[in-house]
């Protein structure tokens, strides 16, 4: 854990760069967080802050799309980007999702945050408002934790779980306050995520953008929660209040498209912003670069209309792509199928790319990325209707029709329990591809992942990440994952 403090003391420093009246503050490298969390624009700063860190690689800057597309059955991986991604496509061991330290470092500035709160001089309903927003980024922080390192709660291997992760609820600013907690249970931190999720919906503000969190994100994230703790009541609930929460739209079949080329996608409850120039994580890094080797919108228009010889030169790496059974259920007459298509000459390979990153900003490289979008809110009310105790095939099927409907597909008339779950899964396959979705769906089912380049049996090793061995040595009470 004493990353978490070399990284708070670090990004507290860079706050006060942008707040001129603490400027003055020294030494620097040791700023007293309390400090530069005493006045509203050190803690709209460090508010800023905490939503930045959702744009790094690990999060969701790239990998917990990327690297998860690979992990699943969506994706093979071309070796024309130096060796990226190969591994982790053929899920060999110790090759997976991460982010650890970020995810800590992002939860200890919303506790300090939340610790500054009641002694600002920010009016109450600023207050709720703030506090909400913190509550739902530490949720979805935990959330993201527990779904990387550890099991579901109904789906855990008993002979190999290690539990959850570590709760940590207070904010740490100084070595003395280190602490070095176990692994709380995977139930006690779904129960926390459930409290702060609950605070977080009650106060989070109802108006807002994508990029901010609001009631409607908060009622979203709840939907997922609940739908991954097969908690089914309360996943109908809690989508039904984000649909009806007015952050995002549900977009037509001529627009589909479309949709994915603007700068912000329409759908987004909430998104992941980019703004600057300097935000681009370059070839290297990129969500862009790693699913498509096209460099723009435009880029991508014009080689849809025609393909001249010889082709452009390529933008990015387009190493992760769709396999070929996943497009054969993508058929032509389905208006998703045109966010796939041939990319650029690399490494001696053309292959179907998905496009639905970029560089929409206008910025190579740099891309929005939603998080939550209205659509995966009628599939998890599908999901959930048809898996109720009394299932509500009819409302799980209206919901799934929505979906087929937009995407030019004939309604289905599914009329068994087990042939309704099986469409809602196709088309949650179809419509959340690429987005990070695959790999955590079979995991939450307790399914294995069957691949050309060898499967992986749920409860497997490779089912969870391993938690990084600084993190062991450092915490004498931190248990690694089973096989690790």
């Amino acid at each position: 854990m004493n990353k978490i403090i070399k990284y708070t003391v670090l990004i507290f420093a860079i706050i006060t760069m942008s707040c001129k009246d603490l400027l003055e503050v020294t030494p620097r490298q040791s700023l007293d967080t309390a400090v530069a969390l005493n006045s509203q624009d050190g803690i709209n700063a460090a508010v800023a802050s905490a939503y930045a860190n959702l744009k790094g690689t690990t999060i969701y800057g790239r990998d917990l799309l990327a690297i998860a597309e690979c992990l699943s059955d969506n994706v093979r991986v071309i070796d024309r980007a130096g060796g990226r991604f190969v591994n982790e496509g053929q899920n060999v061991i110790n090759n997976h999702l991460g982010g650890w330290a970020r995810y800590y470092r992002t939860i200890n500035e919303t506790n300090l945050i939340l610790k500054a709160l009641p002694s600002s001089t920010f009016t109450q309903v600023q207050k709720d408002g703030i506090e909400g927003e913190m509550k739902f980024l530490r949720a979805l922080m935990y959330f993201n934790l527990s779904r990387v390192y550890a099991y579901e709660p109904k789906v855990i291997v008993a002979q190999v779980n290690k539990g959850g992760v570590p709760l940590l609820l207070e904010g740490v600013d100084s070595p003395s306050q280190i602490s070095f907690p176990e692994r709380a249970s995977v139930a006690d931190v779904y129960a926390q995520i459930y409290k702060d999720l609950t605070d977080a919906v009650a106060k989070t503000p109802v108006a807002g953008g994508p990029n901010k969190a609001t009631k409607a994100a908060a009622n979203a994230l709840f939907a997922r929660v609940a739908l991954y703790n097969q908690d089914y009541e309360n996943a109908v609930k809690y989508a039904t209040d984000a649909l009806a929460g007015g952050v995002g739209r549900f977009v037509g079949n001529n627009e589909y498209v479309a949709a994915w080329r603007s700068n912000s996608n329409p759908e987004s409850i909430f998104e992941v912003l980019f703004q600057t120039r300097q935000e681009s994580l370059g070839v290297n890094d990129a969500l862009q670069s790693a699913y498509t080797s096209i460099g723009s919108v435009s880029q991508a228009s014009a080689l849809a209309a025609s393909r001249p010889t010889p082709l452009p030169v390529a933008n990015g790496w387009g190493a992760v792509v769709p396999t070929t059974p996943f497009l054969a259920l993508n058929v032509a007459t389905d208006v998703r199928r045109g966010l796939y298509q041939d990319g650029l000459n690399r490494s001696g390979v053309v292959a179907s790319e998905c496009t639905k990153f970029l560089g929409k900003s206008g910025v190579v490289y740099m891309d929005n990325v939603p998080v939550i979008r209205v659509s995966e809110m009628y599939l998890i009310r599908a999901e959930a209707n048809a898996r109720l105790a009394t299932p509500n095939l009819t409302a799980a099927l209206a919901d799934i029709n929505i979906i087929r409907v937009r995407a030019g597909l004939a309604a289905s008339t599914a009329s068994t329990q087990a042939a309704v779950i099986t469409e809602m899964e196709t088309q949650r396959r179809l419509e959340l591809a690429f987005e990070g979705h695959r790999w955590f769906d079979l995991k939450r089912w307790g399914r294995d992942v069957i691949k050309t380049t060898g499967n992986v049996a749920y409860g497997d090793t490779r089912t969870i990440a391993p938690i990084p061995n600084a993190e062991i040595i450092a915490n004498k009470n931190l248990v690694q994952n089973a096989g690790y």
